[in-house]
C-alpha cells in the first residue's frame, strides 16, 4: 500500500490531470504524485522503498527521453494500480537480456531466487547513466556499493555457498580502486571489467572470464605486455597445456584485494615472495613430487645470506623474482633465462656490479651433500666433527674441574694459602684496554653476525623494529670487524717491540711439558695424584686459549673480507669462493663463540676459585695467593729475582 503524509492522497487526486485518464500519459502525469519525497512503498517484510522520483536526474539520464509508460507498460490509467508488473528490458535491450539469462544471476532468477539481482538492482531504476559517467551506479567509485548487498550480505553467502566473503571490501584497498579514488585513473579495473557484466559466470566455468585458466587473458584487457611475458613462460605454458597447479594472475597478486608490489601488505612484496609467495608452491609436497622439481631450492634459499637478510626484514636484497624475473619466468635451460649460465653475469651483475663470467663457477642454490656442492658439504662435516670434540672436551675438562674445586669448598679447604694482602701485575692497563676492545668487539660480532643467521631469534628483533635496522647490524658488524682486525695489528706490534710483549710471545710457546701437565692434570682430576702440575706464567688451557684466537682471528678475517667485499670477490674468484667462505665463517663463529662461552666463561666466572667473577680483566691484578695456587713456577721465579736484586 502507498503510505504519505496527511492529505496526501487527496491533493493527488486534485492534481490528476483527468484528460490523461485513457489517454497519453505524460512524466509530468506521473510526477504529480512520484515528485514526493515523502511517498514510500511499505514491503511484504516491513520495510519501506522511497517512490520518489528526480525529475531532473531522470531527465538528463540515458532513459530520459522515455516516458514512464514505456517501461511501466501496464499503466493505462491514473491513479494506477498499486502492484505493477516488473518492467521488461528485453523489449529494448533483447541482446543484453539473452545474456544475462544465462548468467549466474538469470540462472537463479529463472529458479524463482527473490535474491537475484534485476537489471534495475545493479542500474538503479530512474537514473541509469553511462559508466563513465560519476552519477552511474557502475562508475568505478560506485560499482563497490552496487554489489556490496549481496556479495557483503552474510546471509546470502552462506545461503548460496558464495566462496569469497565481503569483496567489495577488500577491492576497496587495492591498486585498482586507488588508482581511480587517489589519481583519478577511471580507466582502471571494476568488478564488471573482470567478472563481465550480464554474462557473469561462476569461476568454476571453463566460459567464465575468472576461471583460472582464462584469467590471464582477462587481465590482458589491461596489462598486454605482461600477458605477452607470462604466456611465454614456464608457468603460462603450464597454464595452457591444461596444468591446473600453473599459477595464474590470482595466485600470486589475489583476486580482489590486489596491493601495488610497494605496499608492505602486498602478496608481491619483496621481502613476502620468497617467505610466502614462491613457497606455497615450491614447498609444497604434492606439487614438488608430482613435478618433480627440486624439493631444497626454498630451504637453500632460505640458508643463503640472500634469504637471511630477506627473513631479518632487508627490502633490498634479492628474493626469488630478483634472479628469476617476475612475469617472465624461463626454465634455467632456456637461452632467454636469466638464469642461465650465460646470463649469470648480467643477471647477478644488477646488484653485484662487475661481476665476472665466474659466477657461473658454482651453484646458485647451494644444496651440500655428497653429490652436490662437495666441499661445503665436507667442510660442514669437519667442523661439526671440530665442534663436537673441541666442545665436548672442554664440558669434560671443566666439569671435572668444577667438580674437584666444588669438593675442596665442601670440605673446607679449597687448596689457597691465607691471604697476605699482597698483589701482583698481571695485565697492564694498555693490556686491559686491548682485551675490553677484544671483548666489546667479539661480543658485537657474535650479537650481529646470529642476528643475521638466526633473523627470527631473540636477539635479532631489535634489528627489526625499523626499516633501516637491517642496515645498522650491517654497520654494527663491520665496524666491529674494523676493530678486531686493527686491534690484532696493534697487538702483533705491541708484542714484536716492546720488551713485555716479546716476553708473551716466549711464554705463549706450546712446549712438551704442556702435554705432560694434561696428563698430571686428570691424573688429579680422577684422584690418581694428589697434586696437581705446576704452572708457569701461562698454563696449557691459557695457551690453547690464545692460539685459537689467533687462528680464529686470521680465518675470520679473511673470509669475513671476501664476503664483505663481495663485489669484488666475484669479480675475480668463481662464486664457490664465496659460498665455501660463508660456511667456514658461520661455523668458525659458531665454534669461537661456544669455547669462549664454555671455556673462557668459565674461568672468568663459574670456577668456584673466582665466582662470581676474575677481577683481573678490571683492575689487572693477581692476589699472592692465587699467584702460588695457579702459576707456583712463576710465583718462585718472580721470588729469586726479587731476592737476586737484595
Amino acid at each position: 500500500m502507498f503510505v504519505r503524509s496527511t492529505g496526501v492522497v487527496m491533493l493527488c487526486l486534485l492534481f490528476i490531470n483527468v484528460n490523461a485518464i485513457g489517454q497519453d500519459i505524460t512524466i509530468n502525469d506521473c510526477m504529480e504524485c512520484h515528485n514526493d519525497k515523502e511517498l514510500v512503498r511499505e514491503k511484504d517484510d516491513g520495510t519501506v522503498d522511497s517512490l520518489y522520483v528526480d525529475q531532473t536526474k531522470f531527465s538528463n539520464s540515458i532513459h530520459g527521453e522515455l516516458s514512464c509508460v514505456d517501461c511501466h507498460e501496464d499503466i493505462t490509467e491514473l491513479p494506477h494500480e498499486e502492484k505493477l508488473k516488473q518492467p521488461d528490458c528485453s523489449s529494448c535491450h533483447d541482446d543484453v537480456m539473452d545474456e544475462y539469462m544465462k548468467s549466474i544471476h538469470g540462472i537463479a532468477w529463472e529458479e524463482n531466487h527473490q535474491d537475484a539481482p534485476m537489471c534495475w538492482d545493479c542500474h538503479s531504476a530512474h537514473y541509469v547513466y553511462p559508466s563513465d559517467d560519476s552519477l552511474s551506479t557502475l562508475f568505478i567509485l560506485n560499482q563497490p556499493k552496487v554489489c556490496a548487498p549481496c556479495h557483503s550480505n552474510p546471509e546470502i553467502i552462506k545461503k548460496y555457498n558464495i566462496p569469497i566473503s565481503r569483496p567489495c571490501e577488500m577491492y576497496k584497498t587495492s591498486v585498482h580502486f586507488k588508482a581511480a579514488l587517489e589519481k583519478a585513473c577511471l580507466h582502471s579495473a571494476r568488478c564488471t571489467d573482470c567478472h563481465g557484466g550480464h554474462d557473469i559466470q561462476p569461476s568454476v566455468m571453463l566460459n567464465s572470464k575468472t576461471n583460472r585458466m582464462k584469467t590471464p587473458e582477462t587481465c590482458s584487457k589491461c596489462h598486454p605486455d605482461i600477458y605477452e611475458d607470462f604466456i611465454n613462460s614456464v608457468h603460462g605454458k603450464g597454464l595452457l597445456a591444461g596444468v591446473r597447479d600453473a599459477p595464474t594472475c590470482t595466485d600470486c597478486h589475489t583476486e580482489h584485494g590486489i596491493k601495488d608490489h610497494l605496499d608492505p601488505s602486498s602478496t608481491v612484496y619483496s621481502t613476502v615472495i620468497s617467505k610466502t609467495l614462491c613457497p606455497q608452491c615450491h614447498e609444497a609436497i604434492r606439487i614438488v613430487s608430482k613435478y618433480r622439481m627440486n624439493p631444497s631450492v626454498v630451504e637453500s634459499y632460505n640458508d643463503s645470506y640472500h634469504g637471511l637478510a630477506n627473513r631479518a626484514g632487508s627490502v633490498v636484497t634479492a628474493n626469488c623474482a630478483s634472479c628469476h624475473g617476475v612475469h617472465d619466468i624461463l626454465p634455467s635451460a632456456d637461452p632467454n633465462s636469466r638464469i642461465n649460465k650465460n646470463n649469470l653475469t648480467k643477471t647477478c651483475g644488477t646488484c653485484h656490479p662487475g661481476v665476472s663470467e665466474k659466477v657461473a663457477l658454482g651453484s646458485v642454490h647451494v644444496i651440500p651433500s655428497s653429490m652436490s656442492d662437495q666441499i661445503i658439504y665436507y667442510i660442514r662435516i669437519f667442523y661439526l666433527i671440530l665442534i663436537v670434540s673441541v666442545i665436548g672436551g672442554m664440558l669434560i675438562h671443566n666439569g671435572l674441574d668444577f667438580i674437584k674445586k666444588a669438593r675442596e669448598r665442601m670440605a673446607g679447604h679449597e687448596g689457597l694459602v691465607e691471604s697476605t694482602g699482597r698483589y701482583f701485575v698481571r695485565l697492564t692497563v694498555n693490556e686491559r684496554i686491548q682485551h675490553f676492545l677484544l671483548m666489546s668487539s667479539f661480543i658485537l660480532l657474535v650479537i650481529t653476525g646470529f642476528a643475521l643467521v638466526y633473523p627470527d631469534s631473540l636477539w635479532a628483533l631489535p634489528f627489526k623494529l625499523w626499516s633501516g635496522g637491517f642496515a645498522f647490524r650491517g654497520l654494527l658488524h663491520r665496524v666491529a670487524a674494523a676493530t678486531m682486525v686493527l686491534l690484532s695489528i696493534y697487538h702483533v706490534f705491541y708484542l714484536l717491540t716492546t720488551k713485555r710483549g716479546k716476553k708473551h710471545i716466549i711464554d705463549f710457546l706450546p712446549t712438551l711439558q704442556d702435554g705432560k701437565d694434561v696428563l698430571q692434570m686428570f691424573k688429579y682430576y680422577f684422584g690418581r695424584s694428589s697434586e696437581k702440575p705446576k704452572f708457569g706464567r701461562y698454563n696449557y688451557m691459557e695457551k690453547a686459549e690464545y692460539w685459537a684466537l689467533i687462528w680464529g682471528t686470521i680465518v675470520m678475517s679473511l673470509t669475513g673480507f671476501i664476503l664483505w667485499f663481495e663485489d669484488l670477490s666475484l669479480k675475480y674468484f668463481p662464486k664457490w669462493v664465496t659460498d665455501v667462505s660463508t660456511a667456514i665463517h658461520f661455523y668458525e663463529a659458531l665454534l669461537a663463540t661456544l669455547a669462549i662461552v664454555v671455556w673462557h666463561f668459565y674461568y672468568q666466572f663459574f670456577d668456584p676459585h673466582v665466582y662470581p667473577m676474575n677481577t683481573t680483566c678490571i683492575t689487572g691484578k693477581i692476589s699472592e695467593e692465587t699467584m702460588r695456587e695457579e702459576h707456583p713456577l712463576e710465583f718462585d721465579n718472580i721470588e729469586v729475582q726479587q731476592h737476586t736484586k737484595f
